[in-house]
């Protein structure tokens, strides 16, 4: 579901009440539960993988995925930036992960439509906390902040050390990820 559709079925959720929001032929689960935990409506993203216990995986994890990917395969690491990219701008991650289930990284911690689902997640969850009346940010609209780290990790330019510092520590990246460059939509 496109991010104008999920947000209505997020703000729903009842305190703790959880919900599978994909479920992949693999029979991984991305699921989100409302904890109220930063604002009210926020929730904690779930990655639910048959045979190990649901773990509720972070902007940290994403960007250390998206590092590997980067470092073991840059041509491929480039289309799914461009699914990302896509995902940023509100777009359904379902029909785009057809599209990048096939791309192959000998490095990686969860297959890439897994990280476009959760990241569409993460991204909305950063809308909650830091929209209008929330948390303040300088980022229009809020989940920018974290695709501001999503193109950066994926750049290149510095350390992974470097980005996972600032984005824990919450260091705005430089303004130059805060767009996209064009050639990105080339999926």
């Amino acid at each position: 579901m496109d991010i104008n559709s999920a947000i209505p079925v997020l703000m729903a959720l009842h305190p703790g009440q959880r919900r599978v929001m994909y479920k992949l032929t693999s029979g991984i689960e991305v699921t989100a539960t409302r904890t109220d935990r930063i604002s009210e409506n926020d929730f904690a993203v779930g990655l639910n993988i048959p045979g190990r216990p649901e773990f509720y995986p972070t902007h940290v994890r994403l960007l250390i995925d998206l590092h590997l990917k980067s470092i073991s395969n840059e041509k491929e690491a480039s289309e799914l930036l461009a699914a990302l990219e896509l995902v940023y701008k509100g777009d359904d991650p379902l029909p785009l992960s057809k599209k990048v289930s096939n791309l192959t990284f000998p490095m990686q911690l969860d297959g890439s439509d897994v990280n476009l689902f959760y990241a569409q997640l993460l991204m909305i969850e950063q809308d909650f906390n830091y929209g209008p009346g929330k948390k303040s940010s300088s980022f229009d609209p809020p989940r920018g902040f974290l695709m501001a780290f999503i193109r950066w990790v994926m750049s290149g330019e510095d350390q992974i050390d470097r980005v996972i510092t600032a984005a824990v520590r919450n260091y705005p990246p430089s303004k130059r990820f805060s767009t996209p460059k064009p050639s990105l939509f080339e999926l």
